[in-house]
């Protein structure tokens, strides 16, 4: 059997970084199967202005650059969101939280066309900001948080979720949510955690993932846990290079691994493959 690797949240830039085609490339030289790729703000496009036309460009780079990853011969999921440092975007410039709620409202109803024309797989990424700012701002983010879950149960639609990285608080609050909101926890992804995150979403049953750092895979890999998959979180600026890590880190690291007798091939089948399949709803390799 010949190991085959998922990168289950990534970023293209063909504006000033790789680009899908250059990254799908490399990822499949590696062994890499499939990519979840996920919009990038419009500002790292080089898009200027606010409001929904420059998100609507940024989708419209995203969708693109899906097909160049195609046709490179890897299997891809689109996600398309309302990234939450973008509320710290539109209150900078003077927007009110009401303004924000309805553009992002707005953007996500598009993104739910879109999925309806089986052009996208979900929402992503969406949340709360992980770094310290005007509490006013993070309930704006939540506010935009629980409709776009409400609109991914609706349209049974995937969502990543970014978060700050609170441990129990955090993926408790998650699991509140999605009850509140009757969203099928296997459609939530939670983005990017730490271990303490990791610890609880297997408690509580949520898919997670983690990136390509060999602290965490050497942390939390031999213990073999379930709801786990690995993703790069690639953003593609040549300006912030290896932030957070590349999407052919984790054939290389998960490989340094088996040969070091962390962890086996059939326990990362299951994270690679199986697990990816089942959240995906993609045929395996």
């Amino acid at each position: 059997m010949t190991l085959v690797f998922s990168d289950v949240h990534l970023h293209a830039n063909p504006i000033s970084g790789l680009g899908a085609e250059k990254i799908a490339k490399k990822f499949k030289k590696a062994n890499g199967w499939f990519m979840a790729l996920v919009s990038l703000p419009p500002q790292h496009y080089g898009i200027d202005g606010l409001g929904f036309e420059s998100h609507e460009k940024s989708i419209k780079i995203l969708l693109g650059e899906s097909e160049k990853a195609r046709r490179e011969g890897v299997e891809v999921s689109i996600l398309a969101g309302f990234h939450p440092s973008l509320i710290d975007v539109y209150f900078k410039a003077g927007w009110s939280s009401s303004e924000i709620v309805e553009l992002a409202e707005k953007i996500i109803d598009y993104i739910a066309k879109l999925h309806e024309e089986k052009a996208v797989d979900g929402i992503g990424e969406v949340g709360r900001q992980h770094y310290v700012v005007n509490p006013a701002w993070i309930v704006t983010s939540e506010l935009i948080l629980i409709y776009a879950i409400e609109v991914a149960r609706d349209n049974d639609m995937l969502i990543h979720l970014h978060l700050e990285q609170g441990g129990y608080s955090t993926v408790a609050s998650v699991k509140r949510i999605a009850e509140l909101t009757k969203i099928n926890v296997d459609s939530l992804l939670l983005h990017h955690v730490s271990p303490s995150e990791a610890h609880y979403a297997e408690i509580y049953e949520c898919w997670y993932t983690i990136p390509a750092k060999e602290k965490l895979y050497r942390t939390l890999l031999p213990n073999k846990p379930k709801r786990l998959m690995t993703e790069s979180d690639f953003i593609d600026d040549p300006k912030r290079p290896g932030v957070s890590s590349y999407p052919w880190d984790i054939p290389r690291e998960l490989m340094s691994l088996i040969s070091r007798g962390v962890v086996d091939e059939e326990y990362l089948y299951r994270v690679e493959v199986e697990n990816v399949s089942k959240f995906y709803r993609v045929k395996p390799p």
